[in-house]
């Protein structure tokens, strides 16, 4: 027997319905699938970049190693770790790094140093803070900013929680709009400066490119090898700004393109032969270092992985690594 062609008519419209239905599903499926994939390649190139990343870091080991090897205990900007843009292909992607010597900067955790007693017996700043306030100085800064600028620096960095005369302690911090407190201790990065009362984005920008933090590091010493030209208001503040930023850009393109060979060389310069300093002062110059800072990373297809390392010279010139950070940091 026939069936009714309305009957005929609503099966096919069942079917078709059911079809649909099931289309919709295995394209849902698919489009799963496919998203899953595509998460999965993305996670594995994420991961190959995180390797090749940590191999920039190793290569920039070795090339160190070898200069140091290779340098009458003298670093300079003619050695191979100065070399900047370097890219090494590998297989399915790239790695790049650059490296920075961390005593061609301005250690900010060397202003943690105790106040020192003055000619007139007064609590004068360390040499080293001195030198930070000569440098905000040399940047333009008031004098009477860069002074606050570096007590609130020295107060925040210091082991104690007694504010000085134009400092800031708990206290200060604590009563913002989204209180902390004084950090106490030494900076890992410089990114951390922000935290310090008055550095507002525009005087950390004006800083950002001549100072460093090196973890655990509390002295300031500037190579005079591998200060750059652009950054020459770092030499002059580190003379106490007795002599212009011009005299210092001039003094660093009249360097000897291998550097100094021994310090005393750099102070034989004519245009520090009117300049006395104390001993103390002058110790913190030096034509040698044993900090460097790698900004590295690696790319494979779309994934892109930044590592930022500390390298500390080590026995034999061997380097260790005493701090890594992930992301890169401005």
């Amino acid at each position: 027997m026939k069936m009714p062609t309305r009957q005929r008519g609503v099966a096919l419209i069942v079917v078709l319905l059911f079809v649909a239905v099931i289309a919709v599903i295995a394209t849902n499926i698919t489009g799963r699938n496919q998203l899953s994939i595509r998460r999965t390649l993305n996670l594995a190139q994420y991961d190959q970049a995180y390797w090749y990343a940590l191999s920039a870091e190793e290569l920039a080991k070795q090339v160190l190693k070898q200069d140091l090897d290779d340098s009458s205990d003298s670093v300079h900007r003619q050695q191979y770790w100065a070399q900047a843009d370097v890219v090494f292909p590998v297989e399915g992607g790239q790695i790049a790094g650059k490296i920075y010597d961390m005593r061609a900067c301005f250690n900010i955790n060397a202003v943690s140093a105790p106040m020192e007693k003055g000619t007139s017996g007064q609590p004068v700043l360390s040499t080293a803070g001195q030198q930070y306030q000569a440098l905000l100085v040399a940047l333009g800064m008031d004098e009477f900013v860069a002074e606050r600028l570096t007590h609130t620096l020295k107060d925040y960095l210091d082991e104690d929680a007694i504010a000085g005369a134009l400092g800031a302690e708990d206290a200060e911090y604590e009563s913002r709009q989204a209180p902390y407190r004084a950090a106490n201790t030494l900076m890992n990065h410089k990114s951390e400066l922000r935290a310090v009362l008055g550095y507002n984005q525009a005087v950390y920008q004006r800083l950002a490119p001549y100072i460093c933090a090196i973890p655990g590091e509390d002295r300031q010493v500037l190579n005079v090898n591998t200060v750059e030209a652009e950054h020459a208001a770092l030499l002059s503040a580190m003379l106490s700004n007795n002599i212009s930023v011009a005299e210092a850009e001039s003094m660093i393109a009249d360097r000897p393109g291998d550097g100094y060979s021994d310090i005393a060389d750099f102070w034989a310069n004519r245009a520090l032969g009117s300049i006395n300093l104390p001993e103390a002062q002058k110790s913190s110059f030096e034509v040698t270092s044993e900090y460097f800072y790698l900004q590295g990373g690696a790319k494979v297809d779309t994934a892109v992985f930044k590592l930022d390392s500390v390298l500390k010279r080590g026995q034999k010139n061997y380097m260790d690594v005493i701090s890594r950070q992930y992301g890169g940091q401005q």
